[in-house]
């Protein structure tokens, strides 16, 4: 299986670091062959001219949305199947089987309930069909970061080594 890491997130030293971090460990100790495009630092990612089978997008909810470096990426890679341009099954993302967003809000999940959750919205309703027909998609979120002590941040860690170790990995 090979994977797209996708991190959005403008500086080195924040929490989605160290998320990243951790997510590419854990895919380093399964033996997962993966890319990684640190998109806020201006990597050029359009990389999708070999198959990937499973995206992976690493970066914080920001006003219930992805940041927008993120966006622009899903914009210039999806927009003609997403416009209706061209069809959705010529898409790049037909080879993706799996879809993980690992992402963290500032507000709870009620509050993003109660909103529509627009940056999971984006995802299942955006991405998703231009993906692998039975794709599956994930969502390992932290709600309410700004409140968290270290030792829920610590525990949301691990929730994330395990989500990409234990056989999860695969299809």
């Amino acid at each position: 299986m090979r994977a797209l890491v996708l991190h959005a997130h403008p500086l080195e030293d924040s929490f989605s670091v160290g998320v990243r971090d951790v997510v590419c460990a854990a895919l380093d100790s399964e033996g997962v062959d993966y890319t990684l495009v640190k998109l806020a630092q201006g990597e050029e990612a359009d990389l999708l001219t070999e198959p990937f089978e499973h995206l992976i997008a690493v970066s914080p909810t920001w006003w219930g949305g992805s940041p927008a470096v993120l966006l622009d990426w899903l914009q210039r890679t999806l927009g003609p199947y997403v416009d209706g341009s061209e069809p959705k099954h010529s898409s790049p993302l037909t080879s993706i089987q799996r879809v993980t967003v690992v992402t963290t809000h500032g507000s709870s999940q009620l509050v993003n309930s109660l909103q529509g959750e627009p940056g999971k919205q984006t995802w299942k309703r955006v991405v998703m069909p231009c993906c692998g027909a039975d794709a599956k998609f994930e969502w390992v979120s932290l709600y309410k970061i700004d409140r968290t002590t270290e030792a829920e941040r610590s525990a949301f860690l691990d929730r994330v080594r395990d989500h990409f170790t234990n056989d999860r990995v695969s299809v």
